[in-house]
């Protein structure tokens, strides 16, 4: 089965762990995001799913543009904002071509590709900012990603928050960083 397909499943039968908005998210939203960016922005949720963060910030007047494998999750998220301030786009961010220095905030939310990350930072408007969590996986496992790994991965970004813990067998890391002034 194709990752299309996988996910395309997991929407259909529904995953109501991903209908609201993460406590991480939320928190630095209100601490740090909100107050960089008080009348919202242009932003990308990548991996939206069915849209917790897209929702949540189309709400506080953000252009949103959402990019996630399944077609099932971008057919929901788009009849949930009902032709707001959401654009959906269904592709492999894999093959996902990321416009240059476009965003004011990017989410990257239990997704991992190391080879996201430098695209990810080009996306960024100077001062843009990058929200980000992520499990930690095993040390014997060379495909998830390591301690403090996302550190490495957002090297040029100026980080403003950052915190790995442990969730069940595995761990979470959280990360908010900027992109510098040029």
């Amino acid at each position: 089965m194709d990752n299309r397909m996988l996910w395309n499943e997991r929407y259909t039968k529904g995953l109501a762990a991903l209908e609201i908005p993460d406590p991480f998210f939320v928190k630095m939203y209100e601490e740090h995001i909100s107050q960089v960016f008080p009348n919202g922005g242009t932003a990308l949720d990548l991996a939206a799913g069915t849209g917790r963060h897209t929702l949540y910030l189309a709400a506080a007047n953000w252009q949103v543009s959402a990019v996630d494998i399944s077609d099932v999750a971008m057919e929901r998220l788009a009849e949930k904002a009902n032709g707001g301030l959401v654009q959906t786009t269904c592709a492999d961010l894999a093959e996902y071509t990321f416009p240059v220095a476009a965003f004011d905030l990017i989410v990257l939310y239990y997704h991992f590709d190391r080879a996201l990350f430098g695209a990810v930072s080009a996306a960024l408007k100077p001062g843009g900012l990058l929200i980000s969590k992520q499990a930690v996986g095993k040390p014997a496992s060379p495909h998830a990603l390591q301690e403090y790994e996302l550190l490495q991965l957002t090297e040029g970004l100026e980080q403003i928050s950052y915190a790995e813990r442990p969730v069940k067998e595995r761990g979470v890391a959280e990360y908010l960083g900027r992109k510098p002034f040029k």
